[in-house]
C-alpha cells in the first residue's frame, strides 16, 4: 500500500505532517501567498487497487475529498484546537476498535457449556 508521504503539495498548498496515529492524521497547510498557516486534522482515506478509466493504481492512502469535509476532515486556524480534535478522534477511533462482547456483569460461560445454571436440592 502506498502511504501517504509526510510532505506533499495539494491545490498549491504544502502540507506536513505534525503528528499521526493509525489513520487519524495532523498536517501543517501553509500557502506561499498566505501569511499563516492553518492545520488539518483527517480521517485518511485507503482505497484498494482498482483500474479506472483503464489506468492501474496500487492500495494507496488519501486525504479525504472535499466533499467529506466536516465528517473525516477538518480545518483549524489555532495548532491546540487542531491538536485537540486530534486527540478526540484518535480517542473515539480506538474505543470504536474495542467493543468487547456483551456479558451480564459477573456472568461466566465457558465454551461448550450453555447459559443456564443448574441448582442442586
Amino acid at each position: 500500500m502506498n502511504l501517504l508521504p509526510h510532505t506533499f503539495t495539494l491545490d498549491g498548498f504544502a502540507f506536513r505532517l505534525i503528528q499521526r496515529t493509525g489513520d487519524v492524521a495532523l498536517f501543517e497547510k501553509r500557502k506561499p501567498a498566505h501569511s499563516r498557516e492553518s492545520f488539518e486534522v483527517v480521517i485518511i482515506q485507503k482505497h484498494p487497487a482498482e483500474t479506472i478509466c483503464g489506468r492501474e493504481y496500487p492500495a494507496r492512502e488519501s486525504m479525504p475529498p472535499s466533499e467529506a469535509w466536516g465528517t473525516s476532515g477538518w480545518t483549524h486556524t489555532e495548532l491546540e484546537d487542531a491538536k485537540r480534535k486530534f486527540r478526540a478522534l484518535v480517542e473515539s477511533r480506538q474505543e470504536a476498535t474495542f467493543q468487547p462482547a456483551a456479558t451480564p456483569a459477573g456472568a461466566f460461560f465457558a465454551p461448550g457449556v450453555s447459559g443456564t445454571a443448574e441448582r442442586n436440592p
